[in-house]
């Protein structure tokens, strides 16, 4: 599934470097994009059990349960196809590679190791899926070991119960598309580097305060999960139209436009980022002595409220060093959309 989710995925993402030559109409593009992953997860993490319940008829049999997960599975599926070849359908590819024959595969990885902004953008994007998959990762354990939300019981939101770390994520995510929303309007005007460092730098500050607070500040715990998720949301949109500015970069620089490539190798360095901040979710538990389903000892609670404070602002820090280097400002960019155009004409 995931293979076939790829293969539909990386050119997807790759049209945004070939639907507009306009960097600001990227940046307006990819916070489309953005915005509507978010709500469209939303929707289905929202949707999903009730949809169950209905087709198993409320049954608690396990045929009945396997009926409802199946024709659940089945309506998202169908709804993704169609949604699919509509965007294939109504989607255009405006920009025109300076060459039309294709360029071997082993000179193209040769162009894109030559590429320093593409570099520059794949650290920066590691550092921040490690901050984003620490958080996320540890926020059930912050809550389960630390907050102790058993004690606190369900809280009813738009007639869903959610615990409350459930609830913290799913506030999260919704702020995540308030960054997304706010990130063109912004980068327009103030331009993409400033506006990833800005925020960037901003959730670092946010995060490093989160560690003083105590389990019983939970209006304060998820006042800062809001600041810190639009922080986070804000800068993907970012990064993605960075991405196609950088297949802009490499066509007038080698005369080739690798965008496919770019994409591609861009979306596996994020699953890298999830795989390591994972990982290291998990070696950083071990090391502070983390016994699951036990009482906790003081090192090992110093620990998971470092997962969010301390350890995210280490990620978001490296990031935002990554991209004070990057050099394809909006100035530049203009100058190379003019040039390609000329050449293209």
């Amino acid at each position: 599934m995931m293979l076939v989710y790829s293969g539909v995925n990386v050119p997807y993402a790759s049209l945004l470097g070939v639907m507009s030559p306009d960097p600001k109409e990227r940046n307006t593009l990819s916070a489309y994009r953005m915005s509507f992953a978010y709500i469209g997860s939303f929707l289905a993490l929202l949707l999903f059990m009730p949809m169950v319940n209905l087709f198993s008829g409320g049954s608690k049999e396990i045929a009945d349960q396997q009926y409802g997960w199946l024709m659940s599975v089945l309506v998202i599926a169908i709804v993704c196809a169609i949604l699919f070849y509509f965007c294939f359908s109504f989607t255009r590819e405006r920009v025109k590679p300076l060459k039309e024959e294709q360029n071997p595969l082993k000179e193209d990885l040769k162009d894109l190791v030559k590429n320093r902004p593409w570099w520059i953008l794949l650290g920066a994007g590691i550092a921040a899926l490690v901050f984003n998959s620490i958080r996320d990762g540890a926020t059930v354990y912050y809550f389960k070991y630390f907050v102790v939300e058993e004690n606190i019981g369900s809280i009813t939101l738009l007639s869903i119960p959610f615990v409350l770390s459930g609830l913290y994520l799913a506030i999260g995510q919704a702020a995540n598309i308030i960054g997304v929303i706010l990130a063109a309007p912004v980068s327009n005007r103030i331009g993409k580097k400033n506006t990833y460092m800005g925020a960037m730098a901003m959730a670092t500050v946010l995060s490093m305060i989160f560690y003083w607070f105590d389990r019983d500040q939970l209006v304060w715990i998820f006042i800062f999960q809001v600041l810190i998720s639009i922080c986070a949301g804000s800068i993907f949109p970012l990064l993605w139209s960075m991405y196609a500015d950088c297949a802009d970069y490499s066509e007038l620089k080698t005369g080739n436009r690798a965008t496919g490539l770019i994409f591609s190798s861009s979306s596996m360095s994020q699953k890298f980022g999830w795989a390591l901040g994972s990982a290291m979710t998990g070696w950083l538990l071990a090391y502070y002595g983390f016994q699951a389903n036990a009482v906790q000892s003081a090192e090992s609670i110093h620990g998971i409220r470092m997962f969010l404070s301390f350890f995210p602002a280490i990620g978001t820090v490296l990031s935002v060093i990554f991209i004070s280097l990057y050099p394809l400002s909006e100035k530049k960019m203009k100058q190379v959309t003019q040039e390609l155009e000329a050449l293209r004409k």
